[in-house]
C-alpha cells in the first residue's frame, strides 16, 4: 500500500514583482535596521548578504520556477505580499528591475550592466508559494535555512528558535519543526539568552552577534560554562536569565577575553583556542594571569610552571566517567520511560557533543 506524503500548507501561484515586499522580520536584518521600506531593505541586503551573485544567475539563466518564494499577505498594504523566504532572490530581482533602487546600492555600475543583460519588468510574474500566515511557513523556512543548502549563521538560527519558543512552542516542538536534535536547539536557545543578558547588563554585543559561533563554542566548554554559571542547554529555563546575577562580572570577563572590547584585544584568534581558554579559566593560576592582563600563552606558561598536569587529570576524569556510564547502561532499559533518566541522558549527550567538538577542533588544528 503506497503512503501519501504530507504536502505544504501553502499553495503555488504567481505574484507580480511590484506586489512583493522584503520582510522586515528577516533574521538577516539587524534589529536597529528594521523598516518596512523595501528599497531601504534591498540596499541593506545587497551590501551585507551577497545578492549580486544571485542577480548574476537570474540575469544569465532566468528565475527558476523550481525555487519559488514563500510569501504571506501583507497586513499593512492591500494586495501586497511579504516574502518570508527568498529575500536575497527578491533583492536581486528588485535590483535588476528598478534603476532608482539599484542606484543606491554600493556598486550600482555593475548592477546596471547586469540589468542590461535581461529586462525584468515590475509586472513580471514571480513563482511563489502562498501561505495564509507566518505560522504555517515555519517548517518550510526553517528547514531551508537550518538544515538546508543555504543555512543561516548560528545567530540567525538561535534567533529563529527563540522566536518560536516565545510564541509558546516547546524546544522539542521547535527541534521537530526544523529537523535538528533537541539538544542543539536547546544549546542555541541558551546561547542567544546569554547574549541577550549580556546586552541587558550593558555590554557591547554587536561584535558578539557578528561572531556568534564563537559564543556557541565557548558555551560548549564545560570549564567556561562553569566560570559564568551557565547551564547546559537542556537545563536552561525558558524565559529566565541563564547567568546568575552574582556571575555578571565573570560574564563580562568571558565576553572580553573571547571578543575583546574598545580597550582590550581578544585573547583568541580562532575557535580552536576556546578549549585552551577554558583550561586557563579553570586553573587558579591561569585565571589570575588572565585577570592580570596576561595573554593566553602567558597564562598557559604560568600553569605549566606550577607543575600542573591537566592531561593526567583529564584522563582520570574521563576514565571515571566511562566506568560510571558502563555501570549505568545495564539499568537504563528498566527505567527507559522515566523523565528524570531521559533528562540526564540528554545532559550527557550535550556534554559528549561539546567534548567531541573540542576534539575535532584540536585535530583540525594539529593537521595544519
Amino acid at each position: 500500500m503506497s503512503e501519501t506524503l504530507p504536502t505544504s500548507a501553502g499553495r503555488s501561484g504567481t505574484v507580480p514583482l511590484e506586489r512583493l515586499r522584503l520582510d522586515p522580520e528577516n533574521p538577516r536584518i539587524p534589529e536597529t535596521h528594521r523598516t518596512t521600506d523595501t528599497a531601504e531593505l534591498a540596499t541593506l541586503l545587497e551590501m551585507g548578504f551577497e545578492a549580486y551573485p544571485v542577480a548574476q544567475s537570474i540575469a544569465e539563466l532566468g528565475f527558476f520556477n523550481a525555487e519559488p518564494l514563500i510569501v504571506v499577505p501583507s497586513q499593512d498594504e492591500e494586495g501586497a505580499w511579504i516574502v518570508v523566504e527568498g529575500n536575497r532572490r527578491l533583492t536581486a530581482l528588485v535590483g535588476l528591475a528598478y534603476p532608482k533602487i539599484r542606484a543606491e546600492f554600493a556598486t550600482p555600475d555593475r548592477w546596471d550592466r547586469l540589468a542590461a543583460k535581461r529586462t525584468i519588468s515590475p509586472s513580471a510574474l514571480i513563482p511563489v508559494v502562498m501561505h495564509k500566515s507566518r505560522a504555517t511557513t515555519h517548517a518550510e523556512v526553517a528547514r531551508v535555512h537550518v538544515v538546508g543548502k543555504l543555512p543561516w549563521r548560528p545567530f540567525m538560527q538561535a534567533k529563529y528558535i527563540a522566536a518560536r519558543v516565545a510564541e509558546g512552542r516547546t524546544l522539542q516542538e521547535v527541534a521537530d519543526l526544523i529537523g535538528i536534535p533537541k539538544s542543539k536547539a536547546a544549546d542555541l536557545y541558551r546561547d542567544q539568552a546569554v547574549l541577550a543578558q549580556a546586552s541587558t547588563i550593558g555590554l557591547e554585543t554587536s561584535q558578539v552577534e557578528s561572531a556568534f559561533s564563537l559564543l556557541t563554542v565557548a558555551m560548549g566548554s564545560t570549564k567556561i560554562r562553569n566560570h559564568v554559571g551557565a547551564p547546559l542547554g537542556s537545563q536552561t529555563v525558558i524565559g529566565k536569565d541563564p547567568i546568575p546575577v552574582d556571575k555578571a562580572d565573570e560574564l563580562r570577563e568571558v565576553i572580553r577575553w573571547v571578543f575583546g572590547d574598545e580597550e582590550h584585544e581578544s585573547l583568541i584568534s580562532d575557535s580552536r583556542q576556546i578549549s585552551q581558554l577554558g583550561n586557563a579559566v579553570a586553573s587558579e593560576v591561569g585565571l589570575e594571569a588572565l585577570r592580570d592582563g596576561k595573554t593566553l600563552e602567558e597564562a598557559k606558561q604560568r600553569i605549566q610552571e606550577k607543575g600542573l598536569d591537566p592531561l593526567k587529570a583529564l584522563t582520570l576524569k574521563l576514565t571515571a566517567a566511562r566506568s560510571s556510564l558502563t555501570a549505568a547502561s545495564s539499568d537504563v532499559a528498566e527505567f527507559g520511560l522515566d523523565k528524570e533518566i531521559r533528562d540526564l541522558v540528554d545532559d550527557i549527550e550535550s556534554l559528549v557533543g561539546s567534548i567531541r567538538s573540542t576534539l575535532e577542533d584540536a585535530g583540525a588544528d594539529a593537521e595544519r
